[in-house]
Formats: structure tokens, sequence, C-alpha cells
């Protein structure tokens, strides 16, 4: 089973537990790697809040996150250290973002799809439902460029396909602080009466 199987064998067993989830309170000055780390099952059902820190940092505030349901958070790599000292274990690391009856360009006023910061696209999916092909193929952009993720996408009436590697920009270009980044999707020429479903699969780095 390639790699791209076991993503989407992931997805389907995990697709009630997982959100997209806030990284470190206090914002990195430049690009961070991450891990989704899972508490012990104790501090993962203790009750009250959800919010647990790192102690043994000496930053003021220290670095604290929120966990999920699962009991699980998106750790800066500067904190991977204390957290696994503490029992924490890696997650499962892949999340999905979806928008569905998709008739017109998607503007920020639209659009619900969203990769977080410190966020990876892994794979996207297209497919479309009412049996008309996109005019010019599918573009996915951002506010900044109409194609910063693709551009064209060939899809056919009735067709699912994925953006092939060489043609899909899978992180958010951002030299400085990570960023969330909202995704916008337009019919590169005309939509024709066609309805695309999209379907973002992605993991933190």
């Amino acid at each position: 089973m390639n790699f791209r199987s076991l993503k989407i064998a992931a997805l389907a067993a995990l697709a009630f537990a997982l959100a997209p989830l806030a990284a470190a309170n206090a914002a990195a000055s430049t690009q961070a790697a991450h891990a989704y780390l899972c508490a012990p099952i104790g501090v993962a059902q203790s009750p009250g809040g959800k919010r647990v820190v790192n102690t043994s940092s000496t930053a003021s505030p220290q670095p604290s996150y929120v966990l999920n349901g699962n009991g699980c958070a998106v750790i800066a790599s500067g904190d991977i250290g204390f957290f696994v000292s503490q029992g924490y274990v890696p997650g499962p690391n892949i999340f999905t973002a979806v928008q569905t009856g998709i008739t017109a360009t998607q503007t920020a006023s639209t659009s619900t799809l969203n990769l977080p910061a410190g966020a990876v696209i892994d794979m996207v999916v297209l497919a479309e439902t009412a049996g008309n092909a996109i005019t010019g193929g599918v573009d996915l952009g951002d506010s900044t460029s109409a194609t910063e993720y693709a551009s064209a996408v060939t899809l056919g009436a009735n067709a699912t396909v994925t953006i092939a590697d060489s043609a899909l920009t899978r992180l958010f270009a951002n030299s400085g602080t990570p960023a969330n980044d909202q995704i916008l999707v337009k019919c590169h020429t005309a939509c024709n009466s066609g309805s695309i479903n999209i379907t973002i699969l992605y993991s933190y780095f």
C-alpha cells in the first residue's frame, strides 16, 4: 500500500475524531516544526479545561496549548521534549477541509476552506457532481494569488480527480510567522453549470 492509500485509510478510520488545532499561545517569530501529540489518558480525561502548559519553559508567558476532544494538540518543536517526558505520544496527524456544491467562484466571504498555520497539504480531491465539465479547469488560490496552490486542474463531467503532485503547491508561502490561509476556489474560465466538491487532506509539520 502506498503513502497516499495509507493516508486515505487513516482518514476513514478517524473521520469523527479529528479537528483543526491552534498552535502555541505565543507564536514563534519564524517558521517552526511541530508534532501532533496526545496526552496520557489521565490528563486527556481530567475535568475542567484542557489547557496544558510547558512548566519547564523559561519563556514568559510559558507556552500553552488547548487539547482537543481526544486530548491532542499541535505542539511546537521547542516544547515537544517536555510533553514527551510527561507521557504524551504521537497522534494520527491527518485532517480534512471540505466544501461541497461549489457552483461559482468561492471568494473570501464564501469559502470555508482554511489551511491552518503549520500545515502542509497532502492531497486535494476534486469531484464534479452535476454532469457538466468545468470549462478551463479549477484554480485553487488565496487572497494573494488566484493560483497559489493549483491552476487549471482539469475536471470533467461527473469526474473525481486528485491534483497531481507536480501541479500542487503544498505550503502557504510565508517567510515569517506561520499563519492560517483561506483557500479560494475559482473556475478557471467558467463553471459551466457544474458543481464542485473539494476535499483537502493536510498534516502539521
